[in-house]
């Protein structure tokens, strides 16, 4: 498989060997970054290992593997994952670059009905047909961003992910960024390929973050209130689903 890289996130534990043991074909295509308890991993059968002397939080991890990643010209395509996600089969990294490519979404994401930020769990807003059976897609209104495929564009469009968020909101913060530059969907539209769904196992976390998530969380509210001068909660109807699917049609006609 060409032209991938993958950026496996991990705090250490019985996840993270489930989770190498479902790269196994694409291990030499992936950096491990782990921010927390030390594990013993065969740094000679992946790409890179990198593990923080303090912590760093997700989103200065994430930043630390693709950076590494975006060293070499020949990746196009990268995935970032959480230990949480076991692939069972590895089809699942084509399938997502062969419907980016259909469609000029730049970005995909894994979601499921508990990412409902409403707490509603029906996450579902939109289903789609891309004409690519059996990807059929569907748009949700949240995502946890344990599974996302992100072509190299969006670095160099967006920027990498603000490492001021803690372990909480730095997706959604990621997510607005690339929607306000037209690279996917509309923010709280979130694509997700029905297909995957099957090429995957979901495990609970295993390890977590030792400080309080509902500070995190306020902290991480406040912070892209400060940015964007908006609570995540005002942008949920900015688009009709009208609206929304207009934009699909314009995108992939520019594909």
């Amino acid at each position: 498989m060409q032209g991938i890289g993958i950026v496996l996130f991990t705090l250490g534990g019985k996840n993270l060997k489930r989770a190498l043991r479902g790269l196994t074909d694409v291990l030499d295509k992936t950096v491990v970054v782990n921010d927390g308890k030390n594990e013993v991993v065969d740094e000679t059968k992946i790409k890179k290992y990198i593990k923080p002397v303090f912590t760093q939080y997700p989103s200065s991890c994430y930043n630390m593997g693709i950076r590494e990643l975006l060293k070499d010209d020949s990746i196009e395509h990268i995935f970032i994952m959480n230990d949480s996600i076991e692939v069972i089969d590895d089809t699942l990294f084509q399938d997502y670059i062969d419907v980016s490519k259909k469609t000029n979404l730049k970005a995909l994401y894994f979601c499921r009905d508990d990412d409902d930020p409403r707490g509603t769990f029906k996450n579902e807003r939109l289903k789609i047909d891309v004409g690519m059976e059996p990807n059929k897609m569907t748009l949700n209104m949240g995502t946890s961003g344990s599974l996302v495929y992100l072509h190299k564009d969006i670095f160099k469009k967006v920027g990498f992910f603000d490492e001021r968020f803690r372990a909480a909101v730095e997706w959604s913060d990621m997510c607005y960024r690339i929607s306000q530059k037209n690279l996917s969907t509309p923010f709280l539209w979130f694509p997700h390929l029905e297909s995957v769904q099957s090429k995957i196992i979901v495990a609970e976390n295993d390890e977590m973050y030792q400080d309080n998530i509902e500070d995190r969380i306020i902290r991480g509210m406040k912070l892209f209130y400060m940015k964007y001068k908006c609570q995540i909660s005002d942008l949920i109807n900015t688009y009709s689903k009208k609206d929304v699917i207009q934009k699909l049609k314009n995108k992939a006609r520019s594909s």
